[in-house]
């Protein structure tokens, strides 16, 4: 029978040197095959490039929701605005708020009845002949 020779036993620097030269079999293969740095690298652009366009898109949403918060204040005031000038209206339109004001800033007074005299209008076919 042949003898077989056992296997010494190795250090832990042999067994450390012995794991990274395998490792760097197995990582090692891609490096030799041609194109997989340029495919590789391509894969690395384009996730980057998925990334940024990601985070543009969030950044976008955020900055139009602020403008849309913004734009609704803005809206809300207006509408506030709008209702109290239509308030101000009715209530410089009022019979009795006209009369004050007259009587008050203008220094109005009702005029006397017997000076009061009333016009006819005249009809539009003598005023076309009188022409």
């Amino acid at each position: 029978m042949p003898s077989v020779r056992k296997p010494r036993p190795l250090g832990p620097f042999a067994r450390l040197l012995r794991a990274i030269g395998s490792v760097q079999r197995v990582l090692g293969w891609p490096l030799r095959v041609f194109g997989f740095g340029l495919f590789l690298t391509l894969c690395v652009s384009v996730l980057g490039l998925v990334a940024l366009v990601h985070v543009w898109t969030r950044l976008e949403i955020i900055r139009m929701g602020y403008a849309l918060s913004n734009e609704a204040r803005i809206n809300q005031a207006l509408v506030q605005h709008g209702q109290r000038l239509r308030l101000e209206l009715a209530t410089r339109k009022d019979p009795a708020t006209v009369e004050r004001v007259a009587r008050e800033r203008l220094k109005m007074a009702a005029p006397d009845p017997a000076a009061i005299r009333v016009i006819a209008a005249r009809s539009a076919s003598r005023t076309g002949n009188a022409q």
